[in-house]
């Protein structure tokens, strides 16, 4: 069951993404003369020694719930929330300029709760997870054919899939690292996130995405 918090924020893309008052919904979101915090604080990531820049908070965003099955050996029922709580713009030598978002996943108790900075590119790799079960609807749909191909975790997940798209419309070419901007992206990145939650069967595409198994252990 989706929470009230949950319920308060959208029952699905569907509800935000499908009326008539879309585009105006959008426009009132942003960008509301957002600003940046200055930072300038050295850290290390994945190796690469780099400048945090800026930091800014998702203004637009909120913290949404589902429950799910707990499948070990005590059953019963375990929450899960996701929100983006920030982002920030970082530099390293390697990568140069770029944002980063703070991905912050739950599933059971509040020590569970772990935090990653999250590229674009990362929720581009997430996108292709999600579309993949899409097509392999698709692809499969004959009910004559059986076959075992394809991962076995594949969803059809239809309003994440309407987030992602409805995200690279709004899309710059270039990339934007202005303070309003990604206040938007933040917000519709959330989104997308938690569309996901409220579709799939399991959070193991979401634990994937942070790096964590389902005791909450990081997996690399």
């Amino acid at each position: 069951t989706v929470s009230s918090v949950a319920s308060k924020a959208s029952a699905g893309a569907s509800g935000f993404y499908g009326s008539s008052r879309t585009t105006k919904n959008l426009k009132m979101l942003g960008p509301h003369n957002l600003h940046h915090t200055l930072v300038n604080k050295t850290v290390k990531g994945n190796g690469d020694e780099m400048t945090v820049l800026v930091r800014g908070d998702n203004v637009f965003g909120t913290t949404v719930s589902k429950s799910f099955p707990n499948k070990g050996t005590e059953p019963g029922i375990d929450t899960v929330t996701v929100s983006i709580a920030s982002y920030r713009v970082v530099y390293s030598k390697k990568y140069g300029k770029y944002a980063q978002y703070l991905v912050i996943f739950c599933e059971g108790t509040f020590r569970n709760t772990v935090g990653v900075w999250k590229r674009y590119s990362d929720f581009e790799n997430l996108s292709r997870r999600v579309s993949h079960g899409n097509e392999t609807c698709h692809t499969s749909f004959n009910p004559l054919t059986i076959t075992d191909e394809g991962p076995q975790d594949a969803e059809i997940l239809p309003n994440a899939i309407t987030s992602w798209n409805l995200l690279k419309k709004r899309k710059r070419w270039y990339r934007c690292l202005d303070a309003g901007y990604l206040s938007l992206k933040s917000f519709l990145l959330e989104r997308f996130l938690h569309d996901i939650l409220f579709e799939s069967s399991s959070p193991v595409i979401l634990r994937d995405f942070v790096g964590v198994n389902e005791k909450g252990e990081p997996t690399s």
